[in-house]
């Protein structure tokens, strides 16, 4: 481990402009209300939406070369106050240091219960 010399030189080891999941996840939850309407104008039979927080990741996406495809930040939920139910939404991302742009979000794994049964197709 390198020893630090200055109180500046954290600044020179930890990259400040990348957000941190925390980050993240407060600016999904300011605009939970955008998410939500658009995920519930999917399907009429979507009444409600219950996002997992601490599902929020991003990642690179892989596209069998060695650069990968892009940045990909993935979210979980649960609709209609069912507790087995599943969906995860992305946001594609312009880099690892971005945030993602409400208007642009797609359906990553469909609306689920328990088991594996696919809903409301």
């Amino acid at each position: 481990m390198t020893q630090m010399k200055t109180p500046f030189d954290i600044f020179l080891t930890k990259d400040y402009t990348k957000p941190t999941k925390e980050e993240q996840i407060n600016y999904l939850k300011k605009h939970e209300q955008e998410m939500t309407k658009g995920v519930e104008g999917w399907n009429p039979k979507i009444k409600s939406i219950q996002w997992q927080w601490d599902t929020v990741d991003v990642g690179q996406i892989g596209n069998g070369t060695p650069q990968g495809g892009g940045w990909m930040l993935t979210i979980e939920g649960r609709f209609n106050e069912m507790k087995d139910s599943s969906f995860t939404i992305g946001f594609e991302l312009k880099n690892e240091k971005s945030f993602p742009d409400m208007n642009n979000f797609y359906q990553m794994q469909d609306f689920r219960i328990e088991g594996g049964t696919k809903l409301y197709e």
